[in-house]
């Protein structure tokens, strides 16, 4: 397969030629318009079949909980502690995977009549994970069974101290697992086990205990609770979703399946009541709800008042009935998201003027920076908007009496997990995976944490490395971009992280009118482009920086993705800019 690229102002362009004669056969069975076609089997689909699988996402395609090690295990001894009226209290993260999990297994524990409760950890006093002091806070609660979600994997000694208190405990998670696993547990959950032998592996941390859910339910059949009468557990596809997106997990297989049932759920006007104000407040209310409206709309409400400490305003708002509780609660994450944005957006910009200013982006191959003063909170947003603006990896903490608190980001060239292992001598504690983790440090050994940090890079990475890459699927003229073409794009929906949006090249469009720039700080590029006749309303998201470049040309090679927009019959096809170059720009070729 050849190769084309082009290095832009921000991006190195790529463009992988397919085989002609493949390409055209393929098109000619499957009937779909060849750029469409292109997408598809550049990501792999070139049988019909497996196209067809894809397009349809059944929920017969979500495989058995029991291929999941550790499953039997765990439902069964639920299902008979629920049947000796046993205590369970539910233990989650404080992100939106952990608290939709929470929700998921409560609300449907409570329909099955089990006595149940739960507890999420305050972030900034408690931290993640199990911990010793909400262990006895469960114990005086007279709790005889703790099951963790999306938590626990490696919570060897806290297993340990539950289990000398006289309680049980199940652990169900997602995260990847060190060495040794609790063994105390009664179970432990994991497909990232290594003795795991289930398929799929990307589950959420909601996704996991869905399929808890998913076993639970027939192991209580098979006790009879049911009568005859099996609770229908599609209903809880919502909150999986939520945390399914919010996770930024792998949107293939099962998830794909997972998200494109859950998303109908949410677009419903029967969706449960607190999700039906948070899309009012969020104002999506009414929409078709797609994983854009869920990653920048609804979860970072539910997420905002877990970065600020407590996550229980979010939980209740998930498991509510009353619509006036669903209203105030709605309207407290909105608060606590403006406060969350604006501490944001202070600490973004000062971490910004600091790297500028010392030139550490010119000096190192990773980021570090560190304030007494910033909100622990909210450093894993600043972490991924240091990533962004530098493709660079990045470790932001806060200290707080020695003891620094952090959240590092990646690029997909390198494994943050890895990098870290490197510096785990150095290190309290860490976790995490490929493209972020959390890491505990003390103030004496910060000087050599970017020294080291920097190495571990360096080590890995070539200079072209630290240059982000947009991958175009296909070219694309004026008479593809059409109504056939959106359809055959809405059935590749939900968009994600491994099912990205298609982005397509056009080359040689003419400028049709002057642009202008709206929106907030008008960082938005507005323009109107025009080729063989046919005009184009374009809009370029933060895409001020190009303003020299749009201004002296008039001719550009463009990258976007279409997208369908305005309301009912004013409905139309706007092309969303990635990225855009003056059209004489020459494209460089080699053979892979």
């Amino acid at each position: 397969m050849s190769k084309v690229s082009y290095q832009s102002l921000k991006y190195r362009w790529i463009y992988r030629k397919p085989e002609s004669e493949g390409m055209t056969a393929m098109v000619d069975e499957l009937k779909m318009p060849a750029c469409i076609t292109e997408v598809l089997t550049k990501r792999g689909f070139v049988k019909p079949d497996d196209i067809d699988s894809y397009f349809k996402t059944p929920l017969k395609g979500i495989s058995s909980p029991f291929l999941i090690k550790d499953m039997e295990k765990a439902s069964q001894y639920i299902a008979d502690a629920i049947d000796r009226n046993e205590n369970i209290c539910i233990y989650g993260d404080y992100d939106v995977d952990g608290v939709t999990a929470v929700a998921l297994l409560y609300l449907f524990l409570v329909e099955v009549g089990a006595n149940v409760s739960y507890y999420i950890p305050n972030r900034l006093e408690e931290g993640y994970g199990l911990n010793k002091s909400a262990i006895d806070e469960i114990k005086s609660s007279k709790t005889d069974l703790i099951v963790t979600v999306d938590c626990g994997i490696n919570a060897l000694p806290e297993v340990t101290y539950a289990t000398s208190l006289g309680m049980k405990v199940i652990i169900t998670d997602h995260h990847q697992p060190s060495e040794e696993i609790p063994s105390e547990a009664i179970a432990v959950v994991n497909p990232m086990r290594e003795d795991d032998t289930s398929q799929f592996k990307g589950l959420s941390g909601v996704g996991v205990a869905f399929k808890l859910v998913m076993a639970l339910r027939y192991k209580l059949n098979d006790n009879g609770r049911f009568k005859g009468k099996i609770p229908n557990i599609k209903k809880y596809l919502d909150l999986v979703t939520l945390g399914t997106v919010a996770d930024v997990v792998p949107l293939v297989g099962e998830n794909r399946i997972i998200v494109k049932h859950g998303l109908e759920i949410l677009s419903s006007k029967t969706c449960r009541p607190g999700l039906k104000e948070l899309k009012r407040i969020s104002g999506i209310d009414g929409q078709k709800v797609t994983t854009t409206h869920v990653g920048f709309g609804l979860a970072p409400r539910i997420n905002a008042v877990g970065r600020m400490g407590a996550s229980d305003k979010g939980l209740k708002l998930l498991i509510t009935n009353d619509r006036k509780q669903s209203k105030y609660l709605a309207e407290e994450l909105e608060k606590e998201n403006k406060s969350r944005q604006e501490i944001e957006r202070q600490i973004i910009e000062e971490s910004f003027a600091r790297v500028e200013k010392n030139k550490l982006h010119e000096k190192y191959k990773g980021l570090v920076l560190y304030s007494e003063d910033w909100h622990q909170g909210v450093i894993g947003i600043v972490a991924s908007r240091l990533v962004e603006k530098y493709h660079m990896p990045a470790i932001v903490l806060t200290f707080d009496e020695g003891v620094g608190k952090g959240s590092g980001r990646s690029i997909p060239s390198f494994d943050l997990y890895k990098g870290l292992e490197q510096l785990q001598d150095i290190l309290l504690s860490f976790g995490g995976h490929k493209y972020a983790a959390g890491l505990k440090i003390e103030e004496q050994h910060l000087s050599n944490l970017q020294k080291r940090f920097h190495n571990a890079v360096d080590d890995l990475l070539e200079p072209e490395d630290f240059v982000a890459e947009i991958n175009i699927d296909a070219y694309a003229e004026p008479e593809d971009i059409c109504a056939e073409m959106m359809m055959w794009l809405e059935r590749m929906e939900p968009y994600g992280s491994g099912n990205r949006e298609p982005v397509f090249c056009m080359k040689n469009v003419n400028k049709h009118q002057e642009h202008v720039y709206v929106g907030r700080d008008n960082m938005h590029l507005k323009l109107f482009l025009e080729k063989d006749g046919k005009v184009f309303d374009c809009i370029g998201y933060n895409m001020k920086i190009y303003k020299d470049i749009v201004k002296n040309s008039d001719r550009f090679d463009i990258i976007f993705s279409p997208a369908v927009t305005g309301y009912y019959s004013g409905k139309y096809t706007q092309l969303v800019l990635k990225d855009i170059k003056p059209a004489e720009g020459e494209w460089e070729a080699e053979n892979e």
